[in-house]
């Protein structure tokens, strides 16, 4: 629902060293039950506070006034009516920016010197977002998909901006647009074109134009991140909409009948069988030049020696486990790591610090699941040099 992208991602990073950050990563219901939502990110909040408290930093008021912001999203019924399956939200001085995302996060309260991104990475490497835009002659729809969801876009800005430049050149009787409202808790909405029939060469040519005019403005608000984008629609369109297009990760395959007539269940299985080959290549020749390179001084899966490695921008590529921490600290400039079980103060999370480093120095970074990992190990990287 909230656009996560590159730029977004660097954003965040570029924080660091404001001291307290904070990171919070929740599951979070969008459907029957999101009164459970401000309750269960209240308590979080309480965690937060007790963190800052035990770390010393800030006073009590200083810390009232820091988690305020937050504070006034547990009584904002429309934030929490319009959530997807996860919450990421990131507060330091003077920045407060949330993430609802199609992920569902495991509960997470990290307090550092830097935000804790190593959650959010898996949708820009492996199994990462897909898009899948659905064209007919009654309607567009633009899905984001991961491996497990799905979720629609809202376009009504995107067409009341197309309808204000072209509306008085665009008969009536050719092209009609219509948006369709959100329903409560949920984010939807299409644009309406045509009535159907053949389409002639005067439909053709307005319909070439809203495709250019769709391709330039959906490129921005949400093809950023390069994600790959499948088309779902009819043969005839599928022609006229790669014209327009000028998209580079726009897929040969696509889905082919009519959208209107296939559930978004469906749809997103439809897309997921053409992308998950794509993910699972890159994945797998990224293992295999780790294995090929194995043992000649430019591969390594020891913390001790990745972390500082990535600091100062000798890996290329790394692997982290999903949903682990490796709680410590590291000072780069002596190489000193220490390592524990548990959180102690000024603690991070020493594998998505060396994600975060990693990606900063425009690294790739695979979270994937802990037996994933080459060699076993708790991370492993390939280095640049």
């Amino acid at each position: 629902m909230d656009l996560l992208d590159i730029n977004e991602v660097n954003r965040l990073i570029e924080q660091r060293g404001k001291e307290p950050s904070i990171s919070i990563y929740m599951p979070t219901q969008k459907a029957a039950d999101t009164a459970q939502n401000p309750i269960r990110f209240k308590n979080m909040l309480n965690k937060v506070e007790e963190r800052l408290s035990s770390k010393e930093l800030g006073s009590k008021q200083e810390i009232k006034e820091l988690l305020e912001p937050a504070h006034r999203l547990t009584s904002d019924s429309i934030f929490w009516s319009n959530q997807s399956e996860g919450l990421a939200l990131f507060i330091s001085p003077d920045f407060m920016h949330y993430y609802r995302l199609p992920v569902e996060f495991k509960e997470l309260v990290v307090v550092a010197n830097y935000f804790h991104i190593k959650p959010l990475l898996s949708l820009l490497s492996e199994d990462g977002q897909f898009y899948v835009l659905a064209l007919s002659q009654k309607k567009a729809r633009l899905l984001r998909g991961t491996r497990t969801l799905a979720e629609e876009m809202d376009l009504s800005p995107l067409i009341q901006k197309f309808e204000e430049k072209y509306g008085k050149e665009l008969p009536e009787q050719y092209l009609q647009f219509h948006t369709q409202a959100p329903r409560k808790g949920e984010t939807r909405a299409a644009v309406h074109f045509g009535h159907g029939g053949e389409i002639d060469n005067i439909r053709k040519e307005r319909l070439l134009k809203y495709f250019r005019f769709l391709d330039k403005e959906l490129y921005g608000l949400f093809y950023r991140d390069g994600a790959p984008l499948i088309l779902a629609c009819v043969d005839d369109l599928v022609s006229l909409y790669r014209k327009a297009n000028s998209y580079s990760n726009l897929l040969d395959e696509n889905i082919k009948g009519n959208p209107d007539k296939i559930k978004t269940q469906e749809l997103h299985q439809r897309a997921w069988e053409l992308v998950n080959p794509i993910f699972k290549e890159d994945r797998g020749n990224a293992i295999a030049k780790y294995y090929e390179l194995k043992g000649t001084g430019k591969t390594s899966n020891e913390l001790n020696e990745v972390l500082p490695a990535s600091y100062y921008g000798r890996v290329g590529t790394l692997f982290v486990p999903r949903g682990i921490q490796q709680w410590g600290s590291c000072n780069f400039e002596s190489g000193q790591i220490s390592l524990r079980d548990k959180p102690e103060i000024n603690d991070e999370d020493l594998l998505g610090l060396a994600a975060a480093e990693t990606f900063i120095n425009n690294g790739s970074v695979y979270t994937v699941n802990p037996e994933e990992i080459p060699d076993n190990k708790l991370i492993a990287a390939v280095f640049r040099y």
